[in-house]
């Protein structure tokens, strides 16, 4: 309406006059502001699209009121970034807005286009490694189109990149949300920060912003969406509350915010309301020169006009025609020369890589850029390389780190795409956002659907092309032309998987493995072979493919239908489950994919060796034609581990039954298995050593207070590990909190983000204090509630009582006590009465104060659970100051574990005394108490001769309750430090012994004492390194010695360790008749490298003698000066060695 603007612009006039002259009026300017206001929301309002059009391109010429809308689209630095407050509301409404937004980007469609421009060339500059170039780029666009979220990501990136100093750029953050986002920019570009790491710590923050102000949202979906963008999922809600907040933001971030929701819209069904929303405004844009967005125009767009408006990319046309021609060199070269002028572009990427996975050869290129690290790197994810995870993790890192780029998004969908399980609709998406990077051949397979695609190649002028003629033949379903037309034998093979009308056992044939040049096309086969079986009738098929997909590579179950085969199983005959791979793909679902899935694990494992008849896994049949040997392998290995036989062994009596079969499990596996030997053999040792222990030590932990660090430490490092990088992250002085000034009032949410530090590092601090106080399976709760308070308390302070015949028992039906029947023997009738009025009330009593102890005082106290107990772990301010000031100069979340858990035995310890105290004080005078009561209740019997036995046995009991109160007060101290308790050499010699016969027991080893041993106790802490010194030297006389016939091997032994000094003598038989000039030889090279220090060097290798080793354990880690001789007896047949120190 021409009335409607022209009136705008005049009101903006009178208000420039009133607001600025001398004798301005500000009332009146209010006023005039106000009106001015409410026109510009009615034309963002107008219902009409042609009368807005209208209004809103004079209102952008206009000078007078452009200012009113574009005053944030441009900002001269980031101080000045989202200042100016907007005068156009916020509607809610996605129509109007998308609407007000397409129209802005049309009237700046030439400053697009020029922003475009220059992004290409910053991310061609960036994958080149070319950051100068790069950083002269961003500087140029923020000299033509001011600063920009953008721009800042990028200079973080290059600073990163260059050395330069972050922290001139920290100077420009606002103390806005937008400040805040650049402290995530900073964090994503750190080395040392993974990309898991780094998301981690970005949806914790996200996560406490929304707990803590609520009352936020647009503004807290806005952060995620910024500091996440890579991962981001968008829905039409969080599209709106996103779109308040970018109103404030400079025209670029807008734009780039629009092509995001452009991605998300065109992946929704062709009738979603949205998308045809959309259609209605994208269309107007087709003056801005953007790939992508010509891209989502020709998506949305009309078939007429598809034929018509659009001009494909024929960039790599040649090179894909000579690629299905099979002239792969050929191919090759051309799509590296694309990749020298268009680096980003990912078709020419992922033409290379296929190529060169194809070619099999060492071919690279730009090897010392990052372009040639991405491809290197996609390589090894596209074929599911052992080094995949950590190829992933690189690949994550950059992407992130460029996350706004013209590749960086497309390339993780073109991972999903290619290495995900099918699902229809996920697999649509993922094939769509893969080819929006500009309009080809692919952008209209992928985004149109078969029968639209179909006819627009028919009607294209594309249809020449040797490529399209063959992806149109696959379209078609036309299978024998399109493998006319192929000269590639994998992919010929890929097509007869594809193809419908071949039979199953057919198409099996057309499988290849999953390895070297056969690798890429070979995961799309396997794929679509699995996503397309009927599981009802090839149920079987798929789990044997599966199965052995997973057994070598652990990778292809990210493509495998796990899920679905897993349901499949749950449903069907009992036979299924006696089939190995069974339970082996429930393993894999259940370790890596499901762990709720665990319990139905152990079912599994269960009805296997039911429907096998097998009573438990070493009585399996390893010679059964039915297993194959990588089955049985991976079965016994994995699946039968002492976690999962726990709960699928029934049988076992204890844990002791169950190691031991998992030891003679890894012995079945060394014959099966010996490429992986030495895996086997140091987990019998582990077992064995555990086993050792547990049986002989005499001095057991049970008897004292004990937390299970080392089993929690593995436990936090999981949950926690993050959340400590995070505190680090925000204890960095150049890191700006997030102050979102929401509210003048709202002082209590600015004090939360204020001490983000302080805040985080107490969560953790608690987060570590619960597990080592209420873990039951690690902590001290558990300890205290096993061990002392359920049971051992109460028997142990009743044995005194009970003894003493002094107890008494109450009958449950009349309510009444029942004493001892001792005195009912020869009780007068009238003392009887007294006898059992004074033992109830003395049992009463007693009874009173066993519940004292363990119900009132025996507890943990914290924040949470407010009690009188002694351990008390509550911790307040000044524990808080104190764990700070110790933490100043950790940087590992190891060393932040030890500082926090060594405080908290700190307090363990003043807990411990208290609790003792109580018991040698309160505790004992309570039980003085209920005696002298108890006599004095007796001393009234007329029955001299049960008064003197009763006062005996009272007097036995007083005297027997010190000891038991010293007793239960020994049960209150701290374990040692070591995870072992004291030992004894014999015991060390013991378990080398065991460890070697089960390692070998084709071999008897047959020990014999020269004198008896004499030894006082090592500490615990040494348990593993004298374990190494005995294994070593029972390895040495294993590979060395010489047996009988029998297979016996005799070892004559003498130990002695007093006064801190060790002496150790072992032989053994050995054939001195023959020549053994060279053994000589061997032991005084032994014997020189041993004098000079160069065993060293020795022990860093693998095989030859274990007397280096030895050596090295009891120089480096013992911290000794050993004595050592060693060599042949030649008279006796016998080969010795002696260790002193």
């Amino acid at each position: 309406m021409a009335n409607r603007i022209d009136l705008l612009k005049g009101l903006i006039r009178q208000s420039d006059i009133k607001t600025f002259s001398r004798r301005g009026d500000k009332r009146q300017a209010a006023k005039l502001l106000t009106q001015i206001k409410r026109i510009f929301n009615e034309v963002l309002r107008e219902k009409d699209d042609e009368i807005f059009q209208q209004d809103i391109i004079r209102m952008f010429s206009s000078e007078a009121a452009n200012p009113y809308i574009s005053s944030n689209f441009f900002p001269q630095d980031m101080k000045e970034y989202g200042r100016y407050r907007n005068i156009i509301d916020f509607t809610s409404d996605l129509q109007i807005e998308l609407r007000w937004m397409a129209y802005c980007f049309k009237f700046y469609s030439k400053k697009i286009s020029e922003f475009i421009t220059e992004r290409e060339k910053y991310d061609n500059y960036i994958l080149l490694n070319k950051y100068e170039d790069a950083l002269k780029v961003i500087e140029n666009v923020e000299k033509m189109l001011g600063s920009s979220l953008w721009s800042l990501e990028c200079k973080f990136y290059l600073y990163a990149k260059m050395n330069l100093n972050t922290n001139e750029l920290m100077k420009e953050a606002p103390k806005l949300i937008f400040g805040a986002i650049m402290n995530f920019y900073e964090l994503k570009n750190r080395d040392n920060v993974t990309s898991d790491e780094y998301f981690y710590i970005a949806n914790k923050e996200i996560n406490n912003a929304k707990k803590y102000i609520a009352d936020a949202e647009s503004l807290m979906e806005f952060y995620a969406y910024k500091i996440t963008s890579l991962v981001y999922e968008m829905n039409e809600e969080k599209i709106l509350q996103i779109l308040w907040v970018m109103r404030q933001t400079s025209l670029i971030d807008r734009y780039l915010f629009f092509c995001d929701v452009c991605d998300y819209i065109v992946t929704l069904p062709e009738d979603n309301e949205l998308r045809l929303i959309l259609k209605k405004y994208v269309l107007l844009l087709e003056d801005i020169e953007d790939d992508h967005l010509i891209a989502i125009r020709f998506i949305l767009d009309d078939m007429k006009n598809r034929k018509s408006k659009y001009i494909s990319k024929t960039r790599l046309d040649h090179a894909k025609c000579e690629f299905i021609r099979g002239n792969i060199h050929s191919a090759r070269k051309e799509a590296a020369d694309l990749l020298q002028n268009f680096p980003n572009n990912i078709g020419a990427m992922n033409l290379y890589i296929e190529t060169n996975i194809l070619i099999g050869d060492d071919y690279e290129i730009y090897q010392d850029k990052n372009l040639g690290v991405l491809l290197n790197n996609l390589t090894y994810v596209y074929t599911l390389n052992e080094n995949r995870d950590e190829s992933m993790e690189v690949i994550r890192k950059f992407a992130n780190a460029c996350s706004q780029s013209t590749w960086s998004k497309e390339i993780l969908n073109n991972i999903v795409y290619r290495c995900q399980t099918y699902d229809e609709r996920e697999c649509k998406k993922s094939k769509i956002l893969s080819n929006l990077q500009h309009l080809d051949i692919e952008t209209v397979i992928a985004c149109l659907g078969k029968e639209k695609d179909i006819k627009f190649i028919e009607k294209a002028s594309i249809q020449n092309s040797l490529y399209v003629k063959f992806r149109s033949a696959l379209l078609s379903e036309e299978y024998e032309k399109a493998m006319n037309l192929c000269g590639i034998s994998q992919i010929k093979d890929l097509i007869m998987v594809y193809n419908k009308n071949v039979a199953i056992t057919e198409k099996m044939r057309h499988l290849r493995k999953i390895e070297g040049r056969d690798a890429s096309i070979a995961i799309m086969a396997t794929r679509n072979f699995l996503s397309m079986i009927d599981l009802n009738d090839y149920l079987g098929i798929a789990m044997e493919i599966s199965t052995e997909l997973i057994i070598d590579n652990i990778f292809t179950s990210l493509f495998v239908p796990l899920e679905k085969i897993i349901n499949y199983i749950e449903r069907g005959e009992e036979n299924i489950r006696a089939n190995i791979c069974t339970p082996i793909l429930y393993y894999v679902y259940a370790t890596y994919f499901n762990k709720e899935k665990m319990d139905d694990l152990g079912i599994i494992c269960e009805d296997f060796f039911l429907f096998r008849g097998i009573e438990s896994p070493t009585k399996i049949d390893i010679y059964n034609d039915e297993y194959g040997k990588k089955e049985l392998i991976y079965f016994l290995k994995n699946v039968c581990s002492t976690k999962i036989m726990d709960i699928s062994i029934p049988t076992f009596k204890n844990s002791r039954e169950r190691d031991k079969e998992r030891v003679e499990i890894c012995n079945i596996l060394s014959q099966i298995d010996p490429d992986n030997l030495k895996e086997y053999e140091k987990e019998i040792r582990e077992l064995t050593q555990k086993l050792m222990i547990n049986a002989e030590l005499k001095i057991i932990e049970e008897n004292r207070i004990h937390v299970n660090v080392d089993g929690m430490k593995d436990r936090l490092e999981k949950l926690y590990k993050n959340d400590f990088l995070r505190y680090l992250f925000y204890q960095d002085d150049r890191i700006k909190q997030l102050t979102i000034a929401l509210d003048e009032s709202s002082t209590e949410k600015l004090h939360f983000i204020e001490n983000t530090p302080e805040r985080i590092l107490k969560e953790l601090v608690l987060h570590i204090r619960d597990a080592f106080v209420s873990s039951d399976e690690y902590g001290l709760n558990g300890y205290l509630s096993l061990n002392i308070r359920h049971g051992t308390l109460e028997d142990e302070l009743r044995s005194p009582l009970y003894k003493s015949y002094l107890n008494a028992k109450k009958d449950i039906n009349t309510g009444k006590y029942i004493i001892n029947q001792h005195w009912l023997k020869y009780a007068y009738s009238n003392d009887l009465e007294v006898i059992e009025e004074a033992i109830t009330a003395f049992h009463i009593k007693t009874e009173a104060i066993i519940a004292k102890l363990k119900g009132k005082y025996i507890q943990i106290r914290t924040e949470e659970k407010d009690t009188e107990g002694i351990f008390d772990y509550t911790l307040y301010e000044w524990d808080m100051l104190s764990l700070t000031l110790q933490l100043q100069d950790v940087v590992t979340f190891e060393e932040f574990l030890d500082v926090v858990i060594n405080y908290l035995w700190q307090i363990t310890e003043k807990n411990l005394s208290k609790i003792k105290r109580i018991i040698k004080e309160e505790i004992a005078q309570d039980y003085n108490n209920a005696f002298e009561e108890l006599k004095n209740a007796v001393s009234t019997i007329s029955n001299k001769a049960q008064l003197r036995d009763l006062q005996q046995k009272i007097a036995e009991a007083s005297t027997d309750m010190p000891n038991t109160l010293d007793k239960i007060c020994y049960w209150f101290q701290r374990s040692t430090e070591s995870k072992h308790n004291d030992f004894d050499l014999q015991f060390a010699f013991n378990l080398g012994l065991r460890t070697i016969k089960n390692m070998h027991p084709e071999k008897r080893f047959i020990a014999k004492e020269i004198s008896p041993a004499e030894s006082d106790k090592i500490p615990g802490k040494y348990l593993k390194n004298f374990d190494g010194i005995f294994y070593n030297l029972f390895d040495n006389i294993y590979k060395k010695a010489m047996s009988s016939d029998a297979g016996n091997i005799e070892i004559r032994y003498k130990l002695k360790y007093k006064n801190l000094k060790l002496y150790i003598y072992i032989e053994n038989d050995y054939d001195c008749t023959k020549d053994i000039t060279e053994d000589e030889i061997r032991v005084e090279r032994a014997k020189k490298l041993i004098c000079s220090g160069e065993y060293l060097q020795k022990v860093k290798g693998e095989g030859g003698t274990g007397i280096p080793k030895i050596v090295k354990i009891i120089a480096y880690d013992l911290r000794k000066e050993p004595t050592i001789d060693f060599g042949y007896i030649k008279e006796k047949n016998t080969f010795f060695m002696k260790i002193e120190f």
